[in-house]
């Protein structure tokens, strides 16, 4: 087979996938010419999406990212090419980011570096609350094992319910509307499907606890911003904290600029710089050139149609 490497990989982690397998021809690029797309049997990262990646000996690509809708728009690659994502790849270093979010919001962090000694006698506890996580992925799982250390009652909703470790009450996003009013903090960690667009809209942000926080990492087309920024103003929601945007970057004239109740992050909750990051798709990659190989099912694998993994391996803490 002919490799192509152009995920933002340390110069060890392409070692380690080009030594475990060095039968086969692989190169590094930083970015890839229609030509290298064109000869490559398998392409490792994300490849430039102004490439045809329509080739027949293109049996698949191995996307660094947990994302994987921009590849899904249209008839934009080869129906026999398969595809996979780097989901389980974030977990933690997300769940880090949003719960630090989460505690400066509580605590009014934003607030008192803005100002001088000034002390405020408002804010909330994570301590006992109720957490709502919509998307019990990687991303999600990672975050309900962290928040439970506050001794917070865990609910997590996903498409196909299971037993998971540190989640009370588990359920289908069908039943959404139930549990909002219940919760004092809603992370949202959804990939952008139909099914996802504006998920939390006007009717949604109304049926949300009084004075509860909304946390968004997964994908900004989840959240109406219009209705967002009517519930806080109303004083109905106490925050937002929102690594994700539905425009991004995030307009300068957008009003979630100046409200001191919403923390924004440019999308870097999950920036691909970190070690762990890294060092768990580097594992993937080998273990999924070995399932390429074998005609297995590759671990991540999304279907074309649906648009999300139908073949899951959840990762070890």
């Amino acid at each position: 087979m002919n490799i192509y490497i152009c995920a933002e990989i340390n110069d060890h982690h392409v070692k380690e996938i080009m030594d475990s397998h060095k039968e086969f021809k692989m190169i590094y690029k930083e970015e890839l010419t229609q030509e290298d797309v064109n000869n490559a049997n398998l392409i490792i990262g994300n490849p430039n999406m102004n490439l045809d990646l329509h080739s027949d000996s293109l049996k698949a690509i191995f996307l660094n990212s947990a994302g994987n809708n921009q590849f899904l728009n249209g008839d934009y690659i080869n129906k026999n090419t398969r595809l996979t994502n780097a989901s389980g790849s974030y977990g933690p270093v997300i769940s880090e980011h949003v719960l630090g979010m989460i505690i400066a919001m509580n605590k009014n962090f934003k607030y008192y570096i803005n100002n001088h000694w000034h002390q405020l006698y408002t804010g909330k506890e994570l301590y006992k609350s109720t957490v709502l996580i919509v998307g019990l992925g990687d991303i999600g799982l990672s975050f309900a094992k962290r928040v439970k250390a506050f001794d917070t009652h865990v609910i997590g909703l996903r498409k196909h319910p299971s037993k998971s470790p540190y989640v009370d009450i588990e359920d289908t996003i069908d039943h959404l509307d139930q549990y909002l009013p219940l919760a004092d903090f809603v992370l949202l960690a959804l990939p952008e499907t139909k099914e996802t667009i504006h998920l939390f809209n006007e009717e949604r942000f109304s049926l949300m606890k009084q004075d509860s926080v909304i946390a968004n990492v997964g994908r900004g087309s989840a959240i109406d911003e219009k209705a967002l920024i009517k519930h806080i103003k109303s004083h109905h929601l106490f925050g937002a904290c929102l690594d994700v945007c539905e425009s991004e970057p995030l307009p300068d004239t957008s009003p979630l600029w100046d409200m001191e109740q919403v923390l924004i992050t440019p999308h870097v909750s999950g920036g691909y710089h970190w070690e762990s990051v890294q060092s768990y798709y580097t594992a993937l990659v080998i273990r999924n050139i070995d399932h390429l190989l074998k005609d297995e099912p590759l671990e991540n694998e999304v279907d074309l149609n649906l648009g999300y993994r139908t073949h899951v391996i959840r990762r070890e803490e």
